[in-house]
């Protein structure tokens, strides 16, 4: 039979080999483990150590280079020679031994002391305890003769052990001063290096307190372990924003933001030329230090995933691929903002952004957007209103009466595509076949014939508008007045402008080929006569004035002959009727008062949450070559509006043809259009802020810094002044503070002359009581007035202030009447060097104001040619005291012109300084 092997016992096998495999298995799935969830999949980390070794890199350096400093110094040189001398003569010779001996008589002297310490402290009980016996006794009526014996006698014992002790500290000290005395060679000279390396001790310092120590470890540079300073252990940095967001229950939940985890350095200076992620944050002194991480955190303003450390790409929400085109990760609401969007989220805590410093992106998408009129089409949360004046739409120029104004066949042409004639105009082009063109101006021309025809009746053409003299005295007129403050008049001209290709106002290079000597005379004259919602302010133009600048204009350009048949079209009744179609296609009416189109909806989209929409609610048409993100949909969309039409869905949207620049800031302003809400606490509301917002807006209207410099910006007219800047409009900045509400509120309703030698003219923009007040609680909430109404009396001046005053101005002293206007009476000299008229003062200017300016001109405004004549006044006037001289000047300034009696209320203005609302 064939031999069979016998079974081995389980227990006698041999699993040797399997527990090494499975233990080696185990281990190495250990050290992956460790590896996975300290580096692979957390980055962080790997940044955060990186970051601690750049702290502690720097202050190496800086000890290292302290040190070199140090050992090129004689002084420290000498110092350390001195104290080696020291320690060498404390630790040999005839020093050393003495020190042995002394510190070995201190070592018997200290262990005697304890044990004198200790038989005093046994005779302090012992009397605690027989004082003890002795209340007792006595208290309860024993006899105490015995105790109080034996208190006495151990009292004595007490007081010659307390002597004892006392001799004995007494040695001790003795003979710890006379080692000190022997080494006080030693402590001299270390005193001296301390004072040398007090740099070098405060950078060690600093060094331990942000290290973990100087140990054996990982190195960053060969060899990769050894001695060196170990950075700190790297954590989790996290800030929770309360209450920040809300949950698909609409309910309030806190954010979570880790970013500093990664950005360690983004709030420390000095690193401000690393790579991301260690990199300072940028204006880091002006952002964070009002904007501090530890309590806003990052992702309210960037965007991102703030939760998320697992890897950039998941934090960031996006990232860069190697084409260099931004990708967007799947499924992520909220990526990083990057390029232009930075600014982005600024309007969400600001409302007022377009004069905020270091958001001029979404500064800059937020003006476009109101100028442009992209509201009259698009209802817009927080732009609902800008759309009309009154009830009436006033984004662009009313068409009430447009059969009066244009050449019926300037006017096709204009439809059809506007930018042919001003390339830079704000109209867009709708891109309308000349058919419907004509069929849009033959609906315009019959739906305002009856207005126009009135309008026309009551304002005849003027006479004499015409000839070579009247027009070269127009030219000048125009030159002189600030009509080019707003009005370029060569194609190649620009004068106020929007964004990067825009004209504020319509270029007058062919203003003839448009309209006719007729309507630009009394257009002239009175602008709110032809349209009550005119932008157009009055000049106060007399007949002879406004007849030659119409002889001017008329030179402008040439009428251009129209088709044979084109009244013929425009007067065909069904041509109105397919235009009026057109018309309310198109939507017309959102930005132009069209008769009885006044109450037509807007056909765009609401974009109030348009940067929230998803990839999957935007339509690409056709367009297969778009990358499919929000942001390259948006720029597409504004640089071709109809780019995603196709055979089967129109788009009606018209073409602007926006500069690259202004497209991406528009994006920025859109992408800020979101659901999600700041909560309250969270946001920017200075006290007057919704006034800056409103009188900005009032202020881009009409054009203000067309003339004026406003917040530091405008001032367009000053182009033509170059050489005589006193003779271009006043700079506004500071206008709150400086003049009197009541004054401005009037003044801006009816200007009358402050520098009558100045040939351009402060016009009349005929403002309604609540625009006016708009105005002047827009000045006065920039310059932070708390009490913007004066009251001035002449008997409040003092009679010897004014004399002292007086005498100040005059041309023994300071000679100001040299320069300024006094009433009737003019300076001498060219005009270029005049000032304001002083009578004016005790109306115009605030009292504190002056007071302010005399101290320092050059610092309220600087460049103006106002000399400063203090500190340094005459030393004999009021004793040299220059506060009581510029208060005397002040006093004497304001009494020029002020009645005796005061003024009665019903001369007194009214002003509202408020919010934006009907005078009161």
């Amino acid at each position: 039979m064939p031999r069979r092997d016998a079974p081995i016992d389980d227990e006698k096998r041999s699993y040797g080999a399997v527990w090494l495999v499975t233990s080696l298995l185990l281990f190495v799935g250990a050290l992956w483990c460790i590896a996975d969830d300290n580096i692979f999949r957390r980055p962080w980390k790997k940044y955060q150590a990186e970051f601690n070794r750049l702290v502690l890199l720097p202050l190496e350096d800086a000890i290292a280079a302290e040190q070199q400093r140090l050992d090129a110094d004689p002084a420290y040189r000498q110092a350390t020679k001195a104290l080696a001398d020291a320690h060498a003569s404390v630790s040999s010779g005839e020093n050393a031994r003495k020190i042995a001996d002394l510190q070995r008589e201190l070592r018997r002297a200290q262990q005697e002391d304890q044990s004198k310490d200790l038989n005093l402290r046994f005779i302090k009980s012992e009397l605690e305890e027989l004082r003890f016996k002795y209340d007792d006794a006595l208290h309860a009526g024993r006899p105490t003769e015995a105790l109080l014996a034996e208190i006495e006698a151990k009292e004595q014992v007490r007081a010659e052990r307390q002597r004892i002790y006392t001799d004995s500290q007494q040695h001790i000290e003795a003979l710890q001063n006379e080692i000190k005395q022997v080494e006080g060679a030693v402590k001299t000279a270390e005193d001296e290096v301390a004072k040398l390396t007090t740099a070098r001790e405060d950078l060690q310092q600093k060094l331990e307190g942000v290290s973990l120590g100087y140990f054996p470890g990982p190195k960053a540079e060969p060899p990769f372990f050894g001695f060196d300073w170990q950075p700190k252990i790297p954590k989790i940095q996290q800030v929770v924003l309360e209450e920040f967001d809300r949950n698909n229950f609409d309910k309030p939940v806190a954010r979570v933001d880790r970013c500093m985890s990664c950005h360690a350095g983004i709030n420390k200076p000095g690193f401000e030329d690393q790579p991301n992620p260690w990199k300072t944050h940028p204006r880091r002194e002006l952002l964070l230090a009002k904007h501090p991480p530890e309590k806003f955190g990052c992702t309210p303003c960037h965007g991102g995933q703030g939760p998320a450390v697992n890897s950039p790409e998941t934090a960031h929400g996006n990232f860069v691929d190697e084409h260099g085109h931004l990708e967007n990760v799947e499924f992520i609401e909220r990526p990083l903002l990057r390029g232009e969007k930075i600014t982005a989220q600024c309007i969400k805590c600001h409302a007022g952004v377009q004069n905020l410093e270091v958001a001029d992106e979404i500064g800059r998408g937020e003006r476009l957007f109101e100028q442009l009129g992209c509201h009259g089409c698009h209802l817009t949360e927080g732009y609902e209103d800008l759309a009309k004046i009154g009830g009436v739409t006033s984004i662009a120029p009313s068409l009430r009466r447009i059969g009066a104004k244009v050449d019926h066949g300037w006017l096709v042409r204009w439809i059809r595509n506007p930018h042919e004639f001003r390339p830079r105009t704000r109209m867009p082009n709708f891109m309308f076949e000349e058919e419907q063109a004509v069929q849009i101006a033959a609906f315009l021309l019959s739906d305002t014939r009856q207005p126009s025809e009135e309008w026309l009746a009551a304002h005849p053409a003027p006479a004499g508008a015409a000839g070579g003299e009247l027009a070269a005295k127009g030219k000048a007129l125009v030159e002189t007045l600030g009509c080019r403050a707003c009005h370029a008049l060569a194609a190649d001209e620009v004068a106020g402008q929007l964004g990067a290709n825009k004209d504020i106002a319509p270029n007058l290079a062919k203003v003839a080929e448009k309209t006719d000597t007729r309507w630009i005379y009394h257009w002239l004259k009175n602008p709110r006569g032809y349209s009550p919602v005119a932008r157009m302010p009055s000049l106060r133009l007399a007949d002879d004035e406004a007849r030659a600048i119409t002889a001017y204009l008329a030179t402008l350009g040439e009428k251009r002959p129209a088709p044979a048949a084109l009244e013929a079209r425009l007067a065909d009744p069904a041509s109105a009727e397919a235009g009026e179609k057109l018309v309310r296609k198109y939507g017309c009416a959102g930005c132009h008062d069209i008769p009885g189109m006044e109450n037509e909806s807007r056909i765009g989209v609401e974009l109030s949450a348009f940067g929230s929409k998803t990839r999957e609610e935007l339509f690409f048409g056709d367009r297969t070559d778009i990358p499919e993100t929000w942001d390259d949909w948006t720029y597409n969309k504004l640089a071709s509006p109809r780019t995603y039409a196709t055979k089967w869905i129109e788009q009606v949207m018209p073409q602007f043809d926006l500069a690259e620049d202004d497209i991406k800031a528009l994006r920025a302003f859109l992408s800020s259009r979101t659901d999600s809400k700041v909560p309250v606490k969270y946001l920017y509301r200075p006290p007057g802020e919704d006034r800056i917002v409103a009188g900005r807006r009032l202020v881009a209207r009409y054009n203000c810094t067309g003339c004026h410099v406003i917040e530091g910006r405008g001032g367009d007219i000053r182009r033509l002044y170059q050489e005589q800047p006193t003779l271009a409009p006043p700079i506004l900045n500071g206008e709150g503070e400086k003049v009197q509400a009541d004054w401005l509120f009037n003044f801006v309703k009816a200007p009358v002359p402050i520098r009558p030698w100045l040939q351009v003219r402060m016009p009349t923009f005929g403002l309604a009581d609540e625009e006016a007040n708009t105005v002047v609680g827009y000045f006065e909430a920039l310059d932070r007035v708390q009490v913007p109404f004066v009251h001035l009396e002449r008997a409040a001046l003092k009679a010897e202030n004014v004399e002292a005053g007086r005498l100040l101005t005059s041309k023994d002293y300071f000679d100001c009447f040299s320069c300024h206007q006094r009433g009737a009476q003019k300076p001498q000299g060219p005009p270029e060097g005049w000032a304001p008229d002083l009578a004016l003062a005790h109306v115009r200017l605030s009292p504190e104001w002056i007071v302010k300016w005399l101290h320092d001109p050059q610092k309220v405004m600087p460049g103006t040619k106002m000399p400063s004549f203090f500190p340094g006044g005459p030393p004999d006037v009021l004793g040299g005291d220059d506060e009581a001289q510029i208060r005397a000047l002040r006093d004497y300034i304001l009494s020029l012109g002020m009645p005796e009696a005061p003024p009665s209320p019903q001369q007194a203005a009214r002003v509202v300084t408020g919010a934006p609302g009907p005078s009161q």
